[in-house]
């Protein structure tokens, strides 16, 4: 049911209201046209919950979905996947067209009056297709990175969702350092306006002004402003930077004119639209990714990755409610007529709280390993359309879960809080980030046990952060083990060095935890002792699997082996690398073949138009790990230290780690948990702003990274036996070199590397091999030879594998300087 209070017709006739207003020629008959429902971005809606008979249904992608739908008039869902394609849906659930593009989509899209959507994708292309047939109307490719203009940028996605102008033009940030304003007719850019950094936030717009305001993903003061406004033809009005942090989140124009907007430093600001001077701040316990939206009566409903959700005063900041939940909110809050406040959550929950802030009901949509609602809900005539982690694009009538059929849902719940008691408590914590509020009583020998500090005061979560310096563990039956402390001190990791004895384990957890904290942005220093947990955790312990399928390294060249794809890394604890990444380390793909029965070689993979991972030749992401497999538990681990290049940048780690267990075919029956760790003044060129956003442990400098990946058995093509004619090692200086007299392998097609392995240990040698290996090739392309720079710390004898993609092709037993 649409209505229109007389409040709210004053404001769309002064011009300055929300995007039914005729001064901003979004589709007129849209309930959600575009990301944050209007032009100033206000998430709120004139649409009262109507309940009805409908059912919730769900809508299949390929992939995760991290973009949040738009709906048309006649109730179409129009949403893009991580799985490349951009989707239209009817309102009855079923596909009406999909239109692929050439790399994930993870900005949301924008509905007009001329029947177009428009919406940006990862492969530097903004396009607009006719809503009702999904036929293109024109392509736009953005600035190639690199240029004149931005000669600092490395990639072209679209990441900032698309916005309307009250003359037409579209506005849209990419993250090649360019901003752009677009004539939506043709598709041609009128302007483009250099920026600091990536542009991820939608830009908010003043319909009687025409200023635009949108944040950037500028870290530091020397970078340059992370808020900026223009004027509608693209010229600079202001740039802000009042502190320090990226601006992900997009900005509001609240009722008064100001304007609203949370940053990664975990505090959310009032700024003067004509200056950008800061006029009130609010702090959070942790980043702000979530934009922000206004209640009727004005008040600023802003959620955190604290998992809170916090309801301000307009004028000054200050808190009037807050709701807290278990896991990370990246979700921004819509807000129906009713002032009912819908929100989805880390839990895979979507949340939908009264205007005072008291839980209305919530419902888990997403009951699996990948559950984050980090899309924000669009709500429709009837419905809320949220999507999520798992690829599903979710439909739930409004108020089901007040009615017959949601009351006999086990999906829906109603009452307070589902969290701890006051207190302090320690809960175990899944490879996808979850904390249980019961543990498995079951665990793989190799397992990781990941912990989260919680700590509630008068129903109330508090900042509080563990004191590395007086965690103590100990584990009865003795077994050596690493505890780590993650550097936002929020959680740690007892990791076993060779299991836990098979039969049962109890590790008990002492410590103190640290409040008062002096803070700057996300870096916590001093504080003092707010208390201590002291809990005590028993596991059973599986035993070894006779029956589990036994591991294969390649006798011969040519030979089949054990090969795996390891694929959709996913990093949620600390909780700012998926706000950061989420979507890249999702992407990323990996071989890892069997070498030895001791020892792994990993290379970069890439996908086919068929979705199938294959060696990638320009990968610099190669490594080496460890192999420990004993009756189905498989430990693959660097605990030597590497470095490779991912994503455009060179990564760091002192330590990669995953730990699985292994049926009879090779498949992982237990989730694989990733354990990642990096000292982090040897971080290169990143070093000091790692440090910045808090992930650095002031008190051991250690960055601690907890997730989960897949790994999967995988059909690596093996190289033919006849593949490679006589080679030739030779060692001189730091150069290690294979030459290849005569082959049809060509660098270009295969990723060709070097592996070492110690000769007296057989354990692999850890050096950073995407990044010091080079390759010479024939006139006719074919591989000439392959080099590898030694770093000096090799051992004096190693066995030396001519690697062309995971297979060992050539093999020599060499002396080393």
């Amino acid at each position: 049911m649409l209505r229109t209070p007389f409040w709210i017709s004053l404001v769309l006739a002064a011009g300055c209201g929300d995007s039914g207003s005729p001064t901003v020629p979004v589709a007129a008959d849209s309930p959600w046209p575009k990301f944050r429902a209007d032009a100033r971005q206000t998430g709120r809606v004139d649409i009262a919950p109507t309940p009805g008979d409908a059912a919730p249904w769900a809508f299949q992608t390929g992939k995760g979905i991290f973009s949040s739908p738009v709906i048309g008039g006649d109730g179409t869902i129009y949403v893009g996947s991580a799985d490349r394609w951009f989707y239209a849906i009817a309102a009855d659930g079923t596909l009406r067209w999909k239109v692929e593009t050439g790399e994930i989509i993870d900005s949301s899209a924008l509905l007009d009056d001329r029947g177009r959507v428009y919406f940006g994708s990862g492969d530097g292309h903004l396009r607009a297709l006719d809503a009702a047939t999904g036929a293109a109307v024109w392509d736009f490719a953005a600035d190639a990175p690199g240029g004149a203009l931005n000669p600092s940028a490395i990639i072209n996605w679209f990441e900032g969702n698309v916005t309307l102008g009250p003359d037409g033009t579209l506005y849209a940030g990419n993250d090649n350092f360019l901003f752009y304003g677009l004539d939506r007719e043709t598709g041609t850019a009128t302007w483009k306006s250099k920026v600091p950094d990536q542009t991820w936030s939608a830009a908010a717009v003043d319909p009687a002004s025409g200023a635009i305001y949108v944040g950037n993903n500028s870290l530091l003061s020397v970078l340059g402003a992370n808020l900026l406004s223009f004027d509608g033809k693209g010229g600079d009005r202001w740039r802000q930077r009042a502190w320090d942090g990226t601006i992900a989140a997009s900005p509001m124009i609240a009722r008064d004119g100001s304007i609203v907007v949370g940053g990664f430093d975990g505090v959310v600001r009032s700024l003067v639209p004509a200056t950008g001077e800061v006029t009130w701040e609010f702090a959070t316990r942790d980043h702000i990714y979530a934009s922000p939206a206004e209640a009727a009566d004005g008040t600023i409903i802003q959620p955190s990755a604290d998992g809170t959700i916090y309801a301000l005063d307009p004028a000054t900041g200050t808190q009037r409610w807050a709701f807290d939940t278990l896991e990370p909110i990246r979700s921004s809050p819509a807000i129906d007529a009713d002032g009912n406040i819908y929100v989805g959550s880390g839990e895979g929950r979507l949340f939908v709280l009264d205007k005072d802030g008291t839980l209305r009901w919530s419902m888990r949509l997403i009951d699996a390993d990948r559950n984050d609602l980090n899309a924000s809900p669009a709500l429709g005539k009837d419905a809320i359309i949220i999507a999520g982690e798992s690829g599903a694009v979710f439909s739930v009538p409004y108020d089901y879960c007040l009615g017959a059929a949601g009351l006999a849902d086990a999906r829906c719940a109603t009452g307070g809080e589902d969290l701890p008691s006051d207190g302090a408590v320690l809960r175990y914590t899944t490879g996808l980030g979850a904390p249980l509020a019961t543990p498995p009583a079951t665990i793989d020998a190799n397992a990781p046990l990941v912990l989260s500090l919680f700590v509630r005061v008068a129903g109330d979560t508090q900042l509080a952060l563990i004191d590395s310096s007086t965690v103590t563990v100990d584990v009865e039956p003795a077994a050596a083990t690493r505890v780590e402390v993650s550097g936002d001190r929020r959680f740690l990791a007892i990791t076993p060095d060779a299991g836990f004895a098979a039969g049962s384990v109890s590790v008990h957890v002492h410590g103190d935890y640290l409040v008062g904290l002096v803070r700057e942005g996300l870096v916590f220093t001093g504080g003092t002792k707010g208390g201590s947990f002291d809990q005590t955790f028993a596991f059973a312990v599986r035993a070894d699997d006779p029956t589990a399928m036994p591991l294969a390294a390649p006798a011969l060249v040519g030979d089949p082996a054990t090969t795996w794809e390891l694929s959709r890394l996913a990093a949620p604890l600390p909780t700012m690398l998926p706000s950061y990444n989420q979507i890249g380390f999702d992407s990323l793909h990996y071989l890892v073949g069997l070498v030895e029965p001791h020892v792994a070689w990993v290379i970069g993979a890439s996908l086919t138009p068929a979705g199938v991972a294959v060696p990638d030749p320009t990968t610099k992401g190669v490594f080496a790990l460890g192999v420990d497999y004993r009756g189905g538990a498989l430990t693959l681990d660097n605990s030597a230290g590497f470095s490779l290049e991912a994503m455009g940048a060179t990564l760091t780690f002192e330590r990669f780690r995953v730990a699985t267990r292994l049926d009879a075919t090779g498949a992982t029956t237990t989730a694989p948990q990733l354990g990642v760790s990096t000292i982090c003044s040897d971080i290169q060129l990143y070093g000091p702003f790692v440090a910045m956003l808090g992930l650095c442990n002031p008190q051991t400098n250690l960055l601690l990274v907890s997730g989960g990946v897949l790994l999967t058995p995988h059909p690596t093509p093996p190289v033919a036996a006849n593949a490679l004619g006589a080679v030739t090692w030779s060692v001189d200086g730091a150069q290690l070199r294979a030459t290849v007299a005569q082959t049809a392998i060509r660098p270009d097609t295969h990723a060709v590397g070097i592996l070492l392995v110690d000769a007296a240990t057989g354990a692999a040698v850890s050096t950073s091999y995407g990044l010091a290996t080079t390759r010479t090739t024939k006139a006719d392309g074919s591989l000439a030879s392959v080099t590898l720079t030694l770093s000096g710390t090799e051992p004096k004898s190693v066995r030396a594998y001519l690697m062309i993609d995971t297979y060992p092709a050539a093999q020599a037993t060499l002396a080393l300087p």
